[in-house]
């Protein structure tokens, strides 16, 4: 699988080879267990199924270990992903999906999982409309029907958790508009749905930056909170044994999903367990030899008992979860009473970078902007550190035009076309019905209802760490 440049711009290094440099220590040191010592030299001995063991003088073979690199070092590293991050990708790929799936269906009595839940994201789903030319529901239906042909014991859509993470993201603002108070100290609060935009603010920006970063996990991960803590007992199994996979429009997905912070000890598992996107999906009808368009249809489970999985909803304000949108309307009732209509982004020198605000009399209550794309997070990060910035909030995503255009995003045959796609995709999004979220709406109190505080604290929001820069080997000669 060809998976190089995938990831978004703001995480690759260009002009690379794969050919790993001592430029930086390693981040994962592999320790190892020294034999009893033996005079004279050892050699190292390559076997005919690839192993290293090395070889004493007086004939004694120790086995080497293989260093085993995962998504989740790559975080901890004080670099990029470099062109060589088809190796990190381990077990979040379609290969390893589908060989879970096998194990499950076998039964296999060394298997990981026992069940497979699924979360699509509405961008996949758009993807695969546009492309092979069907509605956005039929589109979930066929992948639904592939899921469960496939193994998945539940298979839901992102409806639910966009619409509580929108309502967080509404309350996260708020509180950190009213500590910031007239100074101002944590404004903007920039949205952190985006893990291409959290990676490079927490490797190259750290501490300075992550003050600014909102607190609330995405909706991928609010699902798998959500997934994870209500679906084991529906299964008549435990989280441990229940993999959540996630569907979703780009690569940067995957990193999220590795994250520590989002690994349940208690559990022992992660919220997520695997991501794999809309270019894999397709890659894996290929292998199979089966085409969309021949997929039968599949249901989409409710996870709440007030949701209508008849219809596909999205949230106003574009095609990356309308962060921007719906904060400007939450913050403009509950800071200062107004009911807002319709709303209305202006673009500011590129289409990827756009403002609307609140006024009333004249007077600027609040400024709020949506910045895609890595040449607008440059600029707005730059504009931070003058202290000449002034938004209250920003919506930030890595991909230019937002995550209806991400990176592992179906693609046609001919680049020509490829502007045609995105725009038949965003014609799509913007024919379904929108759903803005309210706090006392059945379909989230259904979940709300459920967490204490420190429930919900610890199942919408998490943190964000700043990387160290890692000491170069010619600094430590």
């Amino acid at each position: 699988m060809a998976t190089t440049s995938k990831f978004s711009g703001v995480l690759q290094l260009i002009d690379l080879d794969d050919f790993i440099t001592p430029s930086l220590e390693c981040v994962k040191p592999i320790q190892i267990e020294k034999p009893k010592a033996v005079s004279g030299a050892a050699k190292i001995r390559i076997g005919d199924d690839g192993s290293y063991s090395e070889v004493q003088k007086d004939g004694t073979a120790t086995t080497l270990k293989k260093a085993s690199i995962t998504l989740n070092d790559c975080l901890a590293c004080s670099g990029c992903i470099t062109s060589a991050e088809s190796v990190l990708i381990g077990l979040q790929s379609n290969a390893e999906f589908l060989k879970v799936c096998e194990t499950i269906r076998n039964g296999s009595e060394d298997r990981s999982f026992d069940h497979i839940v699924v979360s699509i994201s509405h961008q996949p789903i758009l993807s695969f409309a546009a492309k092979f030319n069907v509605s956005p529901l039929e589109a979930r239906s066929k992948l639904s029907g592939l899921f469960r042909q496939l193994g998945a014991s539940h298979v839901y859509d992102l409806t639910l958790a966009a619409e509580v993470g929108l309502l967080e993201c509404g309350k996260d603002f708020v509180e950190k508009y009213r500590t910031a108070s007239t100074n101002k100290k944590t404004l903007p609060v920039i949205a952190s749905a985006c893990p291409g935009w959290v990676c490079y603010a927490e490797k190259t920006h750290g501490d300075w930056i992550l003050p600014f970063v909102s607190e609330v996990k995405s909706s991928q991960q609010i699902a798998g909170s959500i997934i994870k803590d209500m679906i084991p007992a529906v299964l008549g199994s435990n989280p441990s044994r229940v993999a959540h996979v996630s569907v979703m429009p780009c690569f940067d997905k995957k990193l999220e999903a590795s994250r520590g912070d989002f690994f349940n000890e208690e559990t022992g598992t992660h919220d997520v367990d695997m991501v794999i996107t809309s270019v894999e999906v397709e890659e894996m009808l290929d292998q199979m030899g089966i085409a969309f368009n021949d997929l039968k249809s599949g249901h989409i489970d409710p996870l709440s008992e007030a949701e209508d999985t008849s219809v596909l909803v999205v949230p106003p304000g574009g095609g990356s979860g309308g962060y921007a949108e719906h904060v400007l309307r939450y913050a403009a009732k509950e800071l200062h009473g107004i009911e807002v209509g319709s709303v209305t982004f202006q673009q500011v020198k590129n289409s990827d970078m756009r403002e609307a605000t609140v006024e009333r009399d004249g007077e600027v209550l609040l400024r709020i902007a949506i910045a895609n794309g890595f040449r607008n997070i440059q600029n707005l990060v730059q504009r931070m550190k003058r202290k000449k910035c002034t938004y209250d909030y920003v919506e930030v995503m890595a991909c230019p035009s937002g995550c209806l255009n991400g990176g592992a995003q179906l693609r046609p045959e001919s680049n020509s076309e490829v502007k045609m796609q995105l725009a038949a995709v965003q014609t799509l999004q913007s024919s379904l019905p929108e759903r803005s979220a309210a706090a006392d709406d059945s379909l989230t109190k259904h979940i709300l209802d459920k967490w204490t505080v420190e429930e919900s604290q610890e199942k919408l929001r998490t943190s964000y760490h700043a990387v160290v820069k890692s000491a170069t080997l010619l600094d430590k000669w």
